[in-house]
């Protein structure tokens, strides 16, 4: 497998290509892990095996204009001193699609790539301030490489359309949607009381009821939706509060935006916290929030976040786009309002803040779905077939 970027801070790797590796070393498979590690310096050239998986980063002490090509190429080198059967790229776009590119055209060594995001025009490159010869880029590598590889591996039903319209045909498509780590799973049983209320001492929020958002703030990001919806949710619950968990580049916008709708003793930025405190504060929340507008980056995307607050039996509050179809059954096991609609999303959390017997049944519905039909133990046969035709391509 070669990854995009480092493991963190950056989910695409530690929530998708790491689970997935994890997933074939317990089916026997032996899996070492590429990644150049130009977003967390930090991690550059250090090697280790990680529940069965070899994790290795290239060694980049300084990112300059022509990193991405040489970084690309080392990437390729490693691959083929490693002699695998297939070679699984993860996102079409970026160091390691400039990676696959080179092996495709230099070696006969199957490739399959892996598509979690809508990366080019109408996707992030229309909202990310990339250079325009970036985005250019972006857009090349997103419809080549699928066209050239042996097998494709999809994130979501959107994803699957997309490459189905580039002409690749449709049984070398195979959709995998995101599931949670295995550990994840069994963080709900592990959080004590105790542990709750630490959350809510650490964050001087007492009894308040708790809405939570947890994960990376983007720009681009539809919290906006959440702030202006708390404003009609506080004025018939004064006392909720909304706990933002993570960092990013969305939030300096969403900071200001706090401050405009005069919520600041409401919304409370709790910044980043290591991965393995996050159960706990989804623990200590009553309900998970996610608000989309209806875009090709939303319809495309498979929420790791989702899964998280399911796999935490969290009754959860998102909208009516992409994924969120597929993993959550409207009034069973999640409530899904309107996309873009801030007054359906404030309705949508007013009905869980004064109903907590239906709140709690959605989040057991959220973690059971999650255990029935949200795991890779389910899905990781999937990434088999496709290595499989790949292999014989």
């Amino acid at each position: 497998m070669i990854g995009p970027f480092a493991f963190a801070p950056k989910a695409t790797v530690s929530a998708r290509a790491f689970p997935i590796a994890e997933a074939l070393v317990q089916q026997s498979h032996q899996v070492s892990l590429l990644l150049p590690p130009y977003d967390n310096l930090a991690q550059a050239g250090h090697a280790e095996t990680r529940a069965g998986v070899q994790v290795r980063n290239l060694d980049i002490r300084h990112v300059r204009a022509w990193t991405p090509l040489t970084a690309a190429w080392r990437l390729a080198a490693q691959a083929r001193r490693l002699a695998p059967d297939v070679v699984h790229i993860f996102k079409p776009v970026g160091y390691a699609a400039l990676a696959g590119m080179i092996l495709r055209r230099t070696t006969r060594l199957p490739i399959v790539v892996d598509t979690d995001d809508w990366e080019g025009t109408g996707g992030w490159n229309s909202v990310n301030p990339y250079p325009w010869h970036w985005k250019r880029v972006f857009d090349w590598q997103e419809r080549w490489l699928p066209r050239h590889a042996a097998a494709v591996t999809v994130a979501s039903r959107t994803l699957q359309t997309q490459i189905w319209g580039m002409g690749v045909p449709p049984e070398q498509v195979f959709y995998a949607p995101n599931c949670p780590r295995a550990s994840l799973l069994a963080a709900r049983d592990q959080v004590t009381a105790q542990d709750r209320e630490c959350v809510r001492q650490q964050l001087g929020i007492g009894s308040a009821p708790m809405l939570i958002f947890c994960g990376n703030i983007s720009l681009g990001d539809d919290l906006d939706l959440a702030l202006r919806a708390l404003q009609e949710v506080r004025r018939q619950v004064p006392e909720v509060k909304l706990v933002i968990v993570g960092t990013g580049d969305g939030l300096p916008r969403l900071r200001a935006l706090a401050a405009e709708l005069a919520l600041e003793d409401t919304v409370l930025f709790a910044g980043w916290i290591e991965h393995e405190r996050v159960p706990a504060h989804l623990a200590a929340a009553d309900i998970a929030i996610y608000p989309y507008r209806d875009t090709l980056i939303n319809r495309a995307k498979c929420s790791i976040k989702i899964l998280e607050y399911m796999a935490m039996g969290k009754a959860i509050v998102t909208t009516r786009v992409g994924q969120n179809l597929e993993y959550l059954e409207e009034g069973q096991s999640g409530l899904l309002a309107a996309p873009g609609d801030a007054d359906a999303f404030a309705r949508a959390l007013l009905q869980l803040l004064t109903d907590p017997p239906l709140a709690r049944r959605l989040g057991h519905n959220a973690a059971q779905r999650i255990r029935d039909h949200f795991t890779w133990a389910h899905h990781v046969h999937t990434i088999e077939r496709a290595y499989h035709l790949a292999a014989r391509t």
